[in-house]
């Protein structure tokens, strides 16, 4: 099975949990960099204490994904994007509109061109940077 590994630039618990909202999905493991035992002779910032250094999300009819706060700050690539193919247009739609929120519509959700015409799909920028592309069957 093949899982995406997302870094963030210090809100992985926040992208995650807004994921989990959208998509209805589950986290299924948040570790901490604090959640570990401290060593004596390398103390933890609180700022690394509170960063994510793992997490898992279940999301339903999509498998899962992973990820974690990058210790460097992680640049934009826009090599990697990953798709959503929904079950059905209507939430296909739904979907792509709420991941859309604060981010950058990069290609509106439509009708694909022929001869891929019987489904739709669009790619969206979320707001923490993250390119999706969604699409579905079109409902007949």
């Amino acid at each position: 099975m093949l899982m995406p590994y997302i870094r963030f630039n210090g809100d992985c618990q926040e992208a995650f949990l807004w994921y989990a909202q959208i998509f209805g999905g589950e986290i299924q493991h948040l570790a901490k960099y604090g959640d570990i035992p401290e060593n004596p002779a390398m103390p933890m910032s609180d700022e690394l204490k509170d960063k994510v250094m793992h997490a898992q999300i279940v999301l339903p009819n999509l498998g899962g994904m992973s990820g974690a706060d990058s210790l460097e700050t992680v640049p934009k690539s826009g090599n990697i994007l990953i798709q959503a193919h929904m079950p059905k247009e209507d939430l296909a739609r739904k979907i792509f509109s709420e991941l859309a929120v604060d981010g950058n519509i990069i290609g509106e959700l439509a009708t694909n061109p022929p001869p891929d015409d019987s489904g739709i799909s669009g790619c969206v920028e979320d707001k923490y940077g993250v390119t999706w592309i969604v699409s579905a069957m079109k409902s007949v």
